[in-house]
């Protein structure tokens, strides 16, 4: 084997074993929330579409041991098929312990349609709230779930507190297998990896499924100004919150369920679109990401080409080792979290790990697909981006 092979080969195996490590890192210092305070709760939720689990998820709402004075709904207009969901929804829960406001935001020029959700509500904040939280609708969180969002900003030890999302592969209390597709499995495989990485300081990132803030952030984030001119409130937020000096808390406890679905070519936009947000606003963390799976792929490129050579299949049997034993981390983290997959899922997962070299080549693909940026597409609109704070609606599929 020349030097040639092992430099080409090296990096690949040092990110394995970092992504293995970082697993394990998480999983040892993994917690449930201990302490829980009381106070007053905002729940903002910017909503757009058919809202399938709009549902299920007030009910989880409705169970949290944190009760929230209320639950701010913001839509795009009344044609929103959400508009019509959300107003049959709340209109059925006249006995329910969850008021609920629907707003209507207009439509998004200069930013994402959601962050201009987002501002809608926003506007409804006042005096009595101590915590404003921002939620995405594809989330099921736990019963505790809002008060391990709340409780540091009301003890006052952290100024902003997020999460990340935690990929289902089945519903919250079912243990049964769902015909789950394949883009679906292949979401979980590359997304827990993501969801078990250390949050460098470097990288000032924040999650907007799951947003808790304090009014003395909103405040010095000037947060409806801000969300008025991106397309990403999650890394705008977390980067003017860096700026600021503000402390922000990143809870591992805070992955919330989020059941993955959707087939192969929905992962692909979905993936794409993520990656062109990251490159716009955070490139550094882009190129990392590039620059890992390209080291990956090129080494599986090294090991394909060499398989005749015994050096070569043993390199192969050690990356597909490292893969098993993160699908089993994960797994681990699961079960410590409540959301544990059936036996089958983790099979399923098991054989993806040893699907490596595709499922790299596919996540690859995003980070490639994500280098123009100019338009980004997202749900029924597409945006013409000339930077991180120069947006502008370039279409809009209107509603059926």
């Amino acid at each position: 084997m020349s030097l040639t092979l092992i430099l080409l080969c090296a990096p690949a195996f040092l990110v394995a074993a970092a992504g293995l490590l970082a697993g394990l890192v998480f999983l040892s210092a993994l917690g449930m929330p201990r302490v829980q305070r009381g106070g007053t709760v905002t729940l903002i939720l910017p909503l757009t579409g058919n809202a399938a689990g709009l549902a299920a998820l007030l009910r989880a709402l409705e169970a949290q041991t944190l009760p929230a004075r209320r639950l701010l709904i913001c839509v795009e207009d009344r044609h929103d098929p959400a508009y019509a969901r959300a107003t049959q929804l709340a209109g059925t829960r006249s006995t329910s312990s969850l008021p609920i406001e629907i707003l209507i935001a207009g439509e998004a020029s200069d930013c994402a349609q959601k962050c201009c959700n987002q501002i809608a509500g926003l506007a409804r904040i006042d005096a009595r709230d101590e915590v404003v939280v921002l939620f995405d609708a594809d989330i099921v969180p736990p019963p505790w779930w809002l008060s391990a969002l709340a409780t540091p900003l009301l003890d006052g030890s952290a100024d902003i507190v997020t999460g990340y999302r935690w990929p289902l592969l089945t519903g919250p209390r079912s243990g049964a297998l769902p015909a789950a597709p394949l883009g679906a499995h292949l979401a979980a495989a590359i997304d827990r990896g993501i969801a078990l990485l250390p949050r460098l300081t470097v990288f000032p990132v924040t999650w907007g499924g799951s947003l808790a803030l304090s009014p003395r952030a909103l405040e010095k984030l000037d947060a409806a100004r801000l969300l008025g001119s991106t397309l990403s409130d999650d890394c705008s937020i977390g980067a003017q919150a860096a700026a600021l000096g503000l402390r922000v808390l990143t809870r591992r406890a805070l992955l919330v369920p989020t059941p993955a679905s959707g087939g192969l070519l929905a992962l692909w936009r979905f993936g794409r679109r993520q990656y062109q947000i990251v490159r716009v606003y955070r490139p550094s963390l882009w190129w990392l990401a590039f620059l890992a799976l390209s080291s990956r792929v090129t080494a599986w490129g090294v090991l394909l080409a060499h398989v005749e050579h015994g050096w070569a299949r043993l390199a192969t049997l050690a990356l597909l080792v490292f893969a098993l034993l993160a699908v089993l981390v994960q797994a681990l983290v699961g079960r410590r979290l409540g959301t544990a997959d059936p036996l089958a899922m983790t099979a399923l997962q098991s054989v993806l790990a040893l699907c490596k070299p595709l499922v790299d080549v596919f996540h690859w693909s995003l980070t490639m697909a994500a280098w123009d940026t100019r338009i980004i597409r997202w749900g029924h609109l597409a945006y013409r981006v000339s930077g991180p704070a120069q947006i502008a609606v370039m279409s809009r599929r209107r509603w059926g």
